[in-house]
């Protein structure tokens, strides 16, 4: 991924998750606001409550005789002027039943309820009760304008000892409420949003450049690995022309113009001897953790042609508890690279191979052919050791190459167990 992917892929997520935060914000700020308006209605019920309720408590509201409905709402008249009270309606119970005895609308007066549902079952118990406006008949007079009004019930009771309670219905602005919460909250979530963005971009940035260097290895690899199979392909092709294709003309030849048995015997038993050998090259068998020290030695000569000494020393070969048959066959096929490209680029007199099986593990095949610099980069086809190198690094392993020109060259590979 480039840089810009990066930052743009970067931008979107910082965009969503300001997206989120400002819809929890504001969700956040409405309850906030709701809770402040129905607080702010329930302290200026109770005000309303202290300033008019010992006024009221005078009277006795049995009967027309026992107040001045005038007189009443003069006590009540400058909160409704004034916009502290929106309406207001007077109840007292009868029995299982409440009456309206003053409203602001005269209409209400006389109306009539049954106590079997709240607020009204309360009445009588003292406690300051607040809602929000319900929708529904009773409530036709302050229907438009619900939304912002909070409903009180202010429990007192009448010179008589009549149970009464004063609805108070108390102008809140919920919407004013919540803006002011959005304003005081949003912005330090919106710039912590920001400043985290912020903080992690060099983190996004150095994941994605990350990302690249590990797709632009992994191609390298699956290059390396074509190329590397085409280089086995052309190899297989020029050992069968020039071993076994040529051997087996050689012994035409000699059977035409003659009776060499014997020599023509020689030449086949080395052509189906080099046809065993590349028959393993190209489909090696497999070897597990039981049977690696004992067929190595084989595998390797095989790859060893006759002036080359080859020496192989296995250690430890009981202990192998934490050795695993991907482990064996790995060995295997390193040990085998190893000594081809030993006999291949060095033209050594002698290959030691050494395999110690304890934890970790640890194979060195070292050469006393011409070595080479290790600072220079390999030659073009030369990725045997590039593939055998990642395939150790995946299994947890490494591969330390030692040489210089004209001193041979020790490789060792360390396998943890």
């Amino acid at each position: 991924m480039t840089p810009r992917r990066a930052l743009l892929r970067h931008a979107a997520l910082a965009g969503v998750a300001a997206a989120v935060v400002t819809v929890a914000g504001a969700a956040g700020a409405w309850r906030t606001g709701h809770q402040q308006s129905g607080r702010d209605a329930t302290q200026i019920s109770k005000t309303v409550a202290d300033a008019v309720i010992p006024s009221l408590a005078a009277y006795d509201f049995a009967g027309p005789a026992g107040y001045d409905r005038a007189a009443v709402l003069d006590h009540l008249q400058p909160f409704l002027r004034s916009g502290t009270l929106y309406r207001v309606k007077l109840w007292i119970v009868d029995g299982d039943r409440a009456r309206i005895v003053v409203s602001d609308v005269p209409g209400l007066e006389g109306t009539t309820r049954t106590r079997d549902e709240e607020p009204l079952r309360s009445i009588g118990s003292g406690v300051l009760r607040g809602r929000e406006v319900p929708n529904d008949g009773e409530h036709r007079y302050e229907t438009a304008d619900r939304r912002r009004l909070r409903e009180a019930f202010l429990d007192f009771r009448d010179a008589a000892g009549h149970s009464m309670s004063l609805e108070a219905y108390v102008p809140v602005s919920a919407g004013a409420l919540t803006g002011q919460a959005i304003a005081t909250q949003l912005p330090p979530l919106l710039a912590g949003v920001l400043g985290l963005a912020l903080a992690t971009m060099p983190l996004s940035l150095a994941a994605a450049r990350r990302a690249g260097r590990r797709a632009e290895h992994d191609a390298a690899l699956a290059t390396l690995a074509m190329t590397a199979a085409d280089r086995e392909r052309r190899e297989l092709a020029q050992r069968l022309h020039d071993g076994p294709i040529q051997h087996l003309a050689a012994a035409n030849v000699v059977l035409t113009v003659g009776p060499a048995t014997t020599l023509a015997r020689a030449i086949v038993a080395d052509s189906i001897r080099e046809l065993r050998t590349l028959t393993d090259d190209v489909l090696p068998s497999a070897v597990g953790a039981a049977d690696l020290a004992g067929r190595l030695p084989a595998l390797l000569r095989a790859a060893v042609p006759e002036p080359v000494a080859l020496d192989i020393r296995v250690s430890d070969i009981h202990d192998t508890a934490g050795l695993t048959d991907d482990h064996a066959l790995l060995i295997a096929r390193s040990a085998r690279e190893l000594v081809r490209n030993a006999v291949r680029h060095g033209r050594p007199g002698t290959i030691a191979v050494t395999l110690d099986i304890t934890d970790p593990l640890r194979l060195t095949v070292a050469d006393d052919g011409a070595g080479f610099d290790t600072r220079r980069p390999p030659e073009p086809g030369h990725f045997g050791l590039a593939l055998m190198t990642q395939a150790v690094a995946n299994a947890g392993g490494t591969l330390d190459i030692r040489s210089r020109p004209d001193a041979g060259c020790t490789a060792t590979v360390r396998l943890p167990l």
